[in-house]
């Protein structure tokens, strides 16, 4: 069917999207939400109303997993009330379930995993032309630009562009090697063209995504590497910052670190996820360095780019965790004085190593460990914020503050966010912000000038 002739057909309806987990799940979804809007139809937050419903779903936790039954089941009597209804399940769950999903809820439609993003619409056209259930995981597939996210209903300054998809690591408690495949990363060429064309239609900012960005490049012929791609983008017209996530300790080198230090629209801040403080839960987690090499390797990015933010991932409760390798994390997290960090409890994942490892640790001592690491990441958090008072910060302003009248709020280059008097000329644009004290987990500012 050609492009105009699903644009008739699309005319007047209208597609809901929910997304579970990752920034890559949002990246895709805005590529979904892309595709609809090239195919007539509207974006809607009123799931009563949608002709479509999606789901992009997320497996590398159980309570991810769980949310998404749970709204998928209730969907059941929207359908009985509105037969032409299409549902479809995406993303991780979709590529590792397939056929399970249908068995469990016959009323879904169309399941289409991590590789078939730029396949939705002709799924859809299959459903309507009554083809069901549709089952569409394949183990490869084109990878969609990240321009088309550009063209949904949310088009802001800033857009998420995927440079890589998959990943090589096998960390013995994720699914994401299994959902998403080994390593692809996309040609320098492409990324650069899609980033021009962001910002050509206003994007000022771009994060690039990977499950392991720091690998970028390590499966291409031509030998360009992460930083050497950095160093590319850093060149584009329009385009003030580039960020990235994730990072892997066991890759991340000198070269980007001094990338960072040189290349000026690459932020100060770097999310490298340690997982651990106990070099022996490191081991037996699968991620190829040791307690010692993380903290080193942290000092040495310190060095080189001062007054960098650095925040990480933490996992608590791993089987085989003692007190001691409890503890052992906790005088990491002091030693490193993380900006911030997103602490987790251990949730066996089906299919990974982990699963079948001994040492289960009791669901209340990990409750207990969790709540104790989380408020002590939070005094450490709160007092790098207030450090910052008193400074001038180069924020970038992003929307109206919505709490505080008269007032704009983006984010600083070491990615906290801030408050400031403005209007809406501002947006889009840099300004030195002079930080005069700080609200609960905002930065407020007295005053903002134009850089």
């Amino acid at each position: 069917m050609s492009h105009l002739s699903r644009q008739r057909d699309g005319a007047g309806k209208s597609v809901h999207i929910t997304t579970f987990g990752c920034q890559m799940n949002q990246h895709d979804s805005g590529i979904v939400a892309g595709l609809f809007k090239k195919s007539g139809y509207l974006t809607t937050d009123d799931i009563e109303d949608a002709d479509v419903i999606l789901f992009n779903t997320c497996c590398v936790r159980a309570h991810a997993e769980q949310r998404l039954y749970s709204r998928v089941s209730q969907l059941k009597p929207l359908k009985i009330r509105k037969p032409h209804l299409i549902i479809g399940v995406g993303g991780c769950v979709a590529q590792r379930e397939k056929a399970a999903l249908t068995d469990r809820f016959p009323f879904i439609d169309v399941v289409f995993g991590t590789n078939a993003v730029a396949d939705v619409i002709s799924l859809v056209e299959r459903v309507e032309q009554g083809e069901r259930p549709i089952i569409h995981v394949p183990e490869e597939g084109s990878a969609p630009s990240s321009e088309l996210a550009a063209t949904s209903d949310r088009l802001r300054i800033h857009a998420w562009v995927s440079v890589m998809r998959g990943c090589d690591n096998y960390c013995s408690y994720c699914v994401v090697p299994y959902v998403r495949g080994p390593q692809r990363s996309k040609p320098p060429d492409e990324i650069l063209g899609n980033v021009r064309s962001l910002a050509s239609k206003g994007v000022v900012e771009v994060t690039l995504l990977g499950q392991n960005v720091n690998s970028y490049g390590q499966d291409l012929d031509g030998g360009v590497s992460f930083s050497r791609l950095l160093e590319i983008l850093n060149d584009v017209s329009g385009l003030l910052r580039v960020r990235f996530t994730t990072s892997h300790p066991k890759d991340i080198s000198k070269e980007l670190m001094e990338a960072m230090r040189d290349l000026p629209k690459v932020c100060e801040h770097l999310h490298l996820p340690v997982q651990s403080g106990s070099s022996r839960i490191l081991e037996r987690m699968n991620r190829a360095y040791t307690a010692d090499e993380y903290v080193r390797k942290v000092d040495m990015l310190r060095e080189i780019v001062p007054g960098i933010s650095v925040t990480t991932d933490i996992i608590i409760g791993f089987p085989g965790e003692s007190d001691d390798d409890f503890e052992q994390t906790r005088s990491l997290v002091e030693r490193v004085q993380f900006d911030g960090a997103y602490i987790f409890k251990y949730s066996s994942r089906p299919g990974t190593a982990a699963e079948h490892f001994e040492g289960k640790v009791d669901e209340m001592i990990i409750a207990k460990r969790h709540k104790a690491l989380l408020e002590f990441q939070k005094s450490i958090s709160i007092r790098r914020l207030e450090a910052l008072a008193g400074s001038d910060q180069c924020v970038l302003a992003e929307e109206y503050d919505t709490t505080r009248e008269g007032r704009l709020t983006g984010r600083t280059r070491g990615h906290r966010v801030a408050s400031f008097p403005g209007d809406g000329s501002q947006i889009g644009k840099e300004v030195s912000v002079h930080i005069a004290r700080v609200s609960r987990w905002t930065l407020v500012g007295k005053g903002a000038e134009a850089l």
